[in-house]
């Protein structure tokens, strides 16, 4: 698909979001200020809306197929937080590892600058940035079980010798974090890939490979998975600075990914909403 399409089509499906069902999104008094998929809240919430995806089609590599359909979606907020519910099939759980290894994972995608118009709806464009929350599997194994050494995920590999990572340290005294991070050559350039997450990236981008993780952002996430289902609750903060803003009474556009890593899918290679949801916050 040339450019030229790309852009008209991402435009169309901008426009096309004004005649789409909003989700609606209440005020709560509740305690939003951990992600639950089992809170109570939920079961009082707006039934949800189910948001649907197709493989993205746009730039290569592409998923061969469209392997998640479609996201149910419930959203609430209390004035300070807002907490989405974000509920889709998968036959697997798939949490990344060794190499061609991919993880499940689901995002949310919000416009960073006000308009009754959204920019593209492919991760924004130049001048037209989105503000996307990126819950991975992998992170939040990471989280919960410690980020697997290379020897966790290949067992038969032998290093003859790894700075600062000696078995039996000897006469030598233990050396800390700072101490041992010139030798990873991920931690040493600042690859926030390299450290262990809370469960979400926040990402600004301004059109296709022009993602960056932001730094400390106060979204966390957390999810569960049962009966061929992930339930994922990301929570954000509804004021962030640099990225989007909501506010009671306020309206935001929000798009949706998601990857089945069991499926090979990474980058790319996934499931997407090709016209925003609207959404409207209660007060």
């Amino acid at each position: 698909m040339s450019l030229r399409n790309v852009l008209i089509f991402s435009a169309l499906a901008s426009t096309a979001a004004l005649a789409q069902q909003p989700l609606s999104i209440p005020l709560v008094k509740a305690d939003l200020s951990k992600p639950d998929a089992a809170a109570a809240v939920w079961g009082s919430a707006p039934a949800a809306l189910n948001v649907m995806l197709m493989g993205q089609p746009m730039i290569t590599p592409r998923p061969e197929t469209t392997s998640t359909a479609e996201v149910k979606v419930q959203a609430v907020h209390d004035g300070t937080r807002v907490a989405f519910l974000l509920t889709w099939k998968d036959p697997e759980v798939s949490e990344a590892g060794p190499l061609g290894k991919f993880s499940d994972a689901v995002a949310i995608q919000f416009p960073v600058k006000e308009s009754d118009v959204p920019p593209p709806v492919m991760m924004g464009a130049k001048d037209l940035p989105v503000h996307i929350f990126h819950w991975r599997a992998q992170y939040q194994r990471d989280a919960e079980r410690g980020k697997p050494t290379p020897k966790d995920l290949y067992p038969n590999l032998n290093v003859d010798m790894y700075p600062m990572e000696f078995k039996d340290m000897g006469a030598l005294p233990a050396k800390g974090d700072a101490e041992r991070d010139p030798y990873s050559p991920g931690r040493a350039t600042g690859n926030p890939q390299a450290y262990a997450k809370s469960g979400v990236d926040e990402i600004i981008a301004e059109g296709f490979s022009t993602s960056s993780v932001q730094e400390g952002h106060g979204s966390l996430a957390k999810g569960t998975w049962a009966n061929g289902e992930w339930r994922v609750v990301i929570v954000r903060p509804l004021k962030s600075e640099g990225g989007n803003v909501l506010a009671p009474g306020g309206k935001t556009f929000l798009g949706f990914a998601v990857w089945q890593g069991g499926q090979g899918e990474v980058g790319s290679r996934k499931c997407v909403t090709m016209m925003w949801t609207p959404a409207e916050l209660g007060k």
